[in-house]
């Protein structure tokens, strides 16, 4: 079992606002043309939420935003906590069959969008008015903040749910803060800016987001749905980025495509998949200086569950690079199938427990009370995630994460795990992105094992090269049997690969 003490958990409205009344004038917001300051967020804020609790939004409610991402949405997002309630924020985009599926989950709640966004299900409309103008406008009858209490939901994450429903994991303000501030993650505060790219139904957008404004900082929010080496560019000298997070796939992308577009950060975190050895050295030899932190963890323990700095060694080690030591605020138990301990050197499945768990999954009580259960620890019980994560403590007290306990597979009666294939691979010469995919016959039964993958420009090894070197690393029966290169792997919204559509892939 390994803690780490945490900063003092806030309201994240609460925190907002105490920042915007020490330095009332210090950048909050860049988009596009806009610079905005605390004072201006938080009092256009306020304004927006007098207008909901108006509509008739109340402490504990949940408020579903469609609303493009950029500062009114972040305004908007502000003004729902300050009315005591929480949010939840949906992709326009989406299939109008989704955020019905989401919408059926919520008792007729006021639903926000942009005007003309009324067939989506929305209920009332707010046209996106400079912040500076609905500051100006509250300025005469300032709406005062709802006081919360830091186990009051904050915000609902939807994930893909394995009925095809998507499962909201209620978030509370505890969870959200616990990281930022004094004693907090690297890279937030004052002074620092960071970059907002994640999706914003994600959690990783309020890590971005709210990581900086709780703790001081400022957030460029950025309009492409996909960052390129030259918008980071830009980022970087244009608007003095200095803290960003990037899926892994992106980071693979980058330091293949354009490596010195890295230059001028000061803090960076990449994780949501497992991470390449051959990038993170190629990182790391032209950025010795430069801190790279593998950041690991589950929506239901809130954006991230542990973090490791990236060092040269780490590229060496068989397993993958480790993912490191509890974020503050959080302990991390490896659990036996039995429930017993595991000892170091041992897998077990990684159980959180602390601040940063969910209150659960939104109107599924038999989920929740499987994945949230109260398990005892250091003979205290205390209420934790099962993450079905499966990891090892070395006897360094480092963490090492060693897949899904649900993909593991059984192929001729040998159990493989898909991550471990996966980990081969990526280290394969040539090889820039791959996937383990365990193709079903009619039947439901494992019958063979594929590896879809992408190679890096200028590299062209054959299949039968790949299946020669991946038998170096792996036994016999776990070394795939079809090897199938693509142009570019698939992705979800968040940016991780697609697994269901590969393992749909017609071969």
């Amino acid at each position: 079992m390994t803690e780490v003490r945490t900063p003092q958990p806030r309201g994240v409205h609460t925190a907002v606002l105490r920042h915007a009344e020490a330095a009332p004038a210090a950048l909050a917001l860049v988009h596009g043309d806009q610079r905005v300051d605390y004072r201006t967020l938080t009092e256009a804020s306020a304004t927006l939420a007098g207008r909901l609790v108006g509509w008739g939004v109340k402490p504990g409610d949940i408020v579903p935003l469609l609303v493009p991402r950029g500062a009114h949405l972040v305004a908007v997002q502000l003004a729902v906590l300050m009315s005591g309630a929480a949010y939840a924020t949906l992709d326009p985009r989406w299939p109008a069959s989704r955020i019905e599926a989401i919408l059926s989950q919520l008792d007729d709640p006021v639903v926000l969008g942009l005007p003309g966004g009324e067939p989506l299900g929305v209920t009332r409309t707010i046209a996106p008015e400079p912040l500076a103008d609905l500051a100006r406008a509250g300025a005469e009858d300032r709406f005062e903040p709802v006081s919360v209490e830091l186990d009051d939901p904050a915000m609902v994450f939807f994930t893909s749910g394995s009925t095809g429903v998507p499962k909201g994991v209620l978030t509370p303000h505890r969870a959200v803060t616990r990281m930022f501030g004094p004693g907090g993650l690297d890279g937030f505060g004052p002074g620092r800016i960071a970059a907002q790219v994640a999706p914003a139904a994600w959690d990783m957008y309020a890590f971005e987001l709210w990581g900086q404004l709780t703790a001081g900082g400022a957030v460029v929010v950025v309009d492409d749905n996909h960052l390129m080496p030259g918008r980071l560019r830009a980022l970087v000298a244009d608007d003095h980025v200095d803290t960003m997070w990037l899926t892994t796939s992106l980071f693979n992308l980058i330091v293949d495509e354009d490596l010195d577009a890295f230059e001028g950060l000061e803090t960076l975190y990449v994780g949501g998949e497992k991470q390449s050895p051959r990038h993170v050295r190629m990182f790391l030899e032209r950025f010795p200086g430069l801190p790279l932190w593998n950041g690991f963890g589950p929506a239901e323990n809130c954006m991230l569950t542990s973090v490791h700095r990236m060092v040269p060694a780490d590229t060496d080690i068989p397993s993958g690079i480790p993912v490191g030591v509890p974020v503050p605020g959080t302990t991390v138990v490896l659990l036996r199938e039995d429930g017993s301990p595991a000892a170091p050197g041992e897998r077990g499945e990684i159980v959180t427990f602390g601040p940063g768990v969910a209150l659960g999954y939104l109107r599924n009580e038999l989920l929740t009370r499987e994945r949230f259960p109260e398990l005892e620890v250091a003979g205290e019980k205390r209420r934790a995630y099962r993450t079905g994560d499966l990891g090892l403590f070395d006897d360094r007290g480092i963490l090492h994460y060693h897949g899904r306990g649900d993909r593991q597979v059984k192929l001729s009666g040998n159990r493989i795990e898909l991550g471990d294939i996966e980990a081969a691979a990526a280290a394969t010469p040539g090889i820039r992105t791959c996937a383990a995919v365990a193709r079903t016959d009619e039947g439901g039964t494992v019958d063979h094992i594929a590896l879809v993958y992408t190679l890096v420009e200028g590299h062209s090894p054959t299949p039968r090269e790949v299946r020669r070197h991946l038998a170096t690393l792996l036994p016999a029966y776990a070394v795939p049997t079809r090897f199938e290169p693509m142009d570019e792997l698939p992705r979800r919204e968040n940016g991780k690969v697609d697994l269901t559509a590969l393992e749909r892939r017609p071969v």
